[in-house]
């Protein structure tokens, strides 16, 4: 009958095609590996690029080079201005003399001849003035084999300018006060006045025989 072949018909028409299924079938699995390799591939880029980038944002390091030579790092922005802080200006420095010598016409001086030779005294009394020194009136020493330059507490460096003027040489001859040979009666008086006293003596160093 008629009706019977149609429904044979119709059923076989709605029916998936088994030659369609196996194309359709491969191209999900392409695209299934296509999606897996750009999720992988996007996976390990990611981390990098994190990397890349915390890395060129860290702090830059400048490098300094001390007045010894030395390199010395710097880190962090504003370099700069921390380079200044840090190494100061090297050429610059600065010399502070806490106790200048006192000057000359400040300072009381009395030779003292213990040399034997006549005049001595007087002659360096002279020698002295000229340099501005308050000069007591040269005095007599007894006889002593050693010259020497006495000063009282304080007076080093004024003495020490005294003995380069005249023994340049002889820095041993630089003595505290308390060291100074008795004098005569005559000459104790000045010596209280003095700050620097010089006794010359026969060995010659300050005023040759």
């Amino acid at each position: 009958m008629s009706n019977g072949k149609r429904g044979k018909k119709s059923g076989v028409g709605l029916g998936p095609s088994n030659g369609s299924t196996a194309p359709r079938g491969i191209i999900l699995i392409v695209v299934a590996v296509v999606l897996g390799v750009l999720l992988l591939w996007k996976g390990i880029d990611g981390p990098t690029s994190d990397v890349a980038g915390s890395s060129s944002s860290s702090a830059t390091t400048t490098v300094a080079e001390t007045d010894s030579g030395e390199e010395e790092g710097v880190e962090g922005e504003g370099s700069e201005s921390d380079l200044l802080d840090i190494t100061g200006d090297p050429t610059t420095t600065t010399t502070t003399t806490l106790f200048p010598p006192t000057p000359p016409a400040e300072v009381q001086v009395l030779v003292a001849n213990g040399s034997g030779i006549s005049g001595g005294a007087g002659t360096v009394t002279d020698m002295l003035i000229p340099k501005g020194y308050t000069t007591l009136p040269a005095a007599n020493a007894n006889v002593t084999a050693l010259t020497g330059i006495y000063f009282r507490t304080g007076m080093s460096e004024e003495a020490r300018v005294i003995q380069e003027y005249l023994v340049p040489d002889l820095p041993n001859v630089l003595l505290q006060m308390s060291e100074l040979p008795e004098v005569p009666d005559s000459t104790a008086d000045r010596v209280e006045q003095a700050d620097i006293v010089i006794i010359l003596g026969n060995d010659g160093v300050i005023l040759p025989e």
